[in-house]
C-alpha cells in the first residue's frame, strides 16, 4: 500500500521501511569499520597513522555505497540528505526518516565497535582526557572553534558538490563507479582536513563516538559546518548551473491530440508496430 503523496511522495511504506532500515545499517557499518581503522592504528603504539585513518574511511564509504545505495542511495550522511533535499531528489518528511535513521546507525555502530574492543584501549583513551577519545572528532587545539566551522563548511562543500554532480541527469553517462569515486573523495578530503577538525564532513559520523564516549567538545561544530554546507552549495550548484528535473516534461500534443513525440516525417507512428 502506497504511502500519501503529500507526505512521502509515491513511495510504499514498504520501500520506506526498506531505506530506513538501509540507511540504518548503511551508517552503523561505516562508523563500525571506519572508527576501526583507529583502534588498528593504536594497537602499534603511539598515535594512529593518519593515511591509515583516512583510507580506512573511504574504503568503508566504497563498501556501503556499494551494498545500500540501489535501496537508499546511499546517503549515510545528513549533510547530504540536506542536499539532495535542495536538488529536488528527495522531500522534507523521507529527509527526516533519513537523518534519524543515521543517527541511529551511527550510534549503534560505534557501539558495536566499543563491544569488541579490548578494555585497555578504552581506558588508555580515556574519554575523559581532551584528545584522544576513540575515533571523536575534535578541532585542532591551536584551531578555534570557528576555524574549525570554517574548515567543517568547506571541506563538506567540496562533498556536497560531488554529490550534486552525480545526481545531475547531464552527467549520467559518467556514474560509473560511484562507490569508488565517493570513496576515494572522503579518503582524499580526509587525507588533508584530518588534522584540523578530524575531517568528519558528517555530523551523524561525529555523533555516535560522542554519545559513547560522552565527549562533546566543539560538538555544535560538526552539526551547524556539514548542515550548512548541505544546504548553501547546493543551493549554489542548483541556481547557478542548474538542476534538470527529475522528471522529464510530459510529451506536448499536437492540434490532433497525438504526442509529438509519435510523430516522425510527417507521419503518424503512434500506431505502429
Amino acid at each position: 500500500m502506497g504511502v500519501d503523496d503529500s507526505l512521502f511522495g509515491p513511495v510504499s511504506r514498504t520501500q520506506v521501511l526498506q531505506m530506513a532500515l538501509a540507511e540504518v545499517v548503511g551508517t552503523g557499518m561505516l562508523i563500525f569499520l571506519g572508527c576501526m581503522g583507529t583502534v588498528v592504528g593504536m594497537a602499534h603504539g603511539g598515535g594512529h597513522p593518519h593515511l591509515l585513518v583516512a583510507f580506512a574511511f573511504g574504503l568503508t564509504v566504497m563498501i556501503c555505497i556499494q551494498i545500500m545505495a540501489h535501496i537508499s542511495k546511499a546517503h549515510l550522511n545528513p549533510a547530504v540528505t540536506f542536499a539532495l533535499v535542495v536538488i529536488g531528489d528527495l522531500n522534507v518528511p523521507l529527509a527526516g526518516i533519513y537523518i534519524a535513521s543515521q543517527v541511529i546507525g551511527a550510534t549503534l555502530g560505534y557501539g558495536v565497535l566499543m563491544a569488541i574492543t579490548p578494555d585497555y584501549i578504552l581506558k588508555e583513551h580515556s574519554p575523559n582526557g581532551t584528545c584522544c577519545a576513540m575515533c571523536v572528532t575534535l578541532v585542532h587545539p591551536e584551531m578555534t572553534a570557528l576555524q574549525g566551522l570554517l574548515a567543517e563548511f568547506l571541506v563538506t562543500s567540496i562533498l556536497v558538490l560531488v554529490v550534486c554532480s552525480v545526481f545531475d541527469r547531464r552527467n549520467a553517462h559518467n556514474t560509473d563507479s560511484v562507490s569508488i569515486k565517493f570513496g576515494l573523495t572522503v579518503a582524499a578530503i580526509a587525507m588533508n582536513e584530518g588534522p584540523y577538525t578530524g575531517g568528519s564532513m558528517n555530523p551523524a559520523r561525529s555523533f555516535g563516538p560522542a554519545v559513547w564516549t560522552g565527549v562533546w567538545q566543539n560538538h555544535w561544530v560538526y552539526w551547524v559546518g556539514p548542515l550548512a554546507a548541505g544546504l548553501l552549495t547546493s543551493a549554489f550548484y542548483r541556481f547557478v548551473f542548474g538542476v534538470p528535473p527529475v522528471h522529464p516534461p510530459a510529451p506536448q500534443e499536437t492540434d490532433q491530440g497525438v504526442p509529438l513525440t509519435g510523430v516522425r516525417d510527417g507521419r503518424d507512428e503512434s500506431n505502429t508496430k
